[in-house]
């Protein structure tokens, strides 16, 4: 085959073969969180992503997710495998080589099917941090999350790339580091901005993704043990005008390099996470409060228009 490669994986829940095109890797538009690259693998018509391979969330997705509630691996992202780049050329990995450095792991791409996706990137959990870690990095991430929203919220914003009218380059964004700087009362306006294209605030989107909300609340709750460290959120909607009737959505708990059942000591974790389910429980409660407000300027609205009427006839 001239110019192209083959990658093939086999696991119990995925056989197939990709054709690579000699430039088939490119930047992925639309990262907003995390510090290790992102790339974007064409697959043809499946869009996928490639992330740098770790050996935690490499086992995470070969095994662990299977013993996940099925429902709940529709918000997790589909594991297509593992691929080793070359000079920006996807090649054949004959086994895993951890630690080595142009191994990706495939995913598919979430954002394909959207149009103009806005994208919301939150860290999960009141633990930032997993018993493997190094004694001074996990310090660090104990101090981190004391001094943000991760300690009383269990959610913090990564990052956030929305369509907005009123910004100059035509969206609003917000890094990691300005989310840190967020505090439990001015967390609100973020997620406010994030759905606000700057004419209206997309109460619909919004009560769609709170209904996928709920059902992971409850799915999380059946998984006894698991524990889901330093995992993050992603939060999906359609920016498309053309598309808006739609209110097309999406959330998959996404980054599982810091996924653990058990204690460093081997002990097994009883129940859910509830770090995790804090943060969930704090995301409902905010949109909620998004959804009421909403709602409340769509009636004063109304109301006015009716005052309008009145005065004309």
């Amino acid at each position: 085959m001239d110019n192209a490669t083959c990658l093939e994986t086999s696991t119990a829940q995925y056989s197939t073969q990709f054709r690579f095109e000699e430039h088939a890797v490119s930047n992925f538009s639309y990262q907003v969180g995390g510090r290790a690259e992102i790339v974007s693998l064409n697959l043809g018509e499946d869009k996928s992503i490639g992330k740098p391979l770790n050996k935690t969330e490499y086992e995470f997705y070969e095994t662990a997710v299977k013993s996940l509630p099925c429902n709940l691996q529709d918000y997790i992202p589909c594991y297509r495998g593992v691929v080793e780049i070359k000079n920006g050329k996807p090649a054949t990995l004959q086994r895993l080589r951890t630690k080595r450095k142009g191994c990706y792991i495939v995913l598919e791409d979430v954002t394909s099917t959207f149009k103009k996706p806005s994208i919301m990137d939150l860290k999960m959990g009141t633990r930032q941090f997993s018993d493997t870690m190094p004694p001074e990095k996990i310090a660090r991430k104990k101090k981190r999350s004391l001094m943000t929203t991760s300690n009383e919220l269990g959610v913090r914003v990564a990052g956030i790339r929305s369509y907005n009218s009123t910004e100059s380059c035509g969206h609003y964004h917000m890094d990691k580091m300005q989310g840190r700087e967020l505090t439990t009362d001015s967390i609100q306006s973020a997620f406010r901005m994030f759905f606000f294209d700057g004419n209206e605030l997309h109460v619909a989107a919004i009560e769609r993704i709170l209904q996928k909300l709920r059902n992971i609340i409850e799915l999380i709750k059946l998984c006894d043990s698991v524990r889901l460290y330093c995992c993050s959120l992603l939060l999906v909607y359609e920016s498309d005008k053309t598309a808006k009737l739609n209110y097309k959505t999406d959330i998959r708990i996404i980054d599982f390099a810091e996924f653990q059942t058990q204690s460093g000591d081997g002990v097994r974790y009883d129940g859910p996470d509830e770090g995790f389910l804090r943060g969930l429980e704090s995301l409902v409660r905010l949109l909620g409060n998004l959804v009421k407000e909403g709602n409340e300027k769509k009636k004063d609205i109304t109301e006015e228009h009716e005052d309008e009427d009145e005065e004309k006839d």
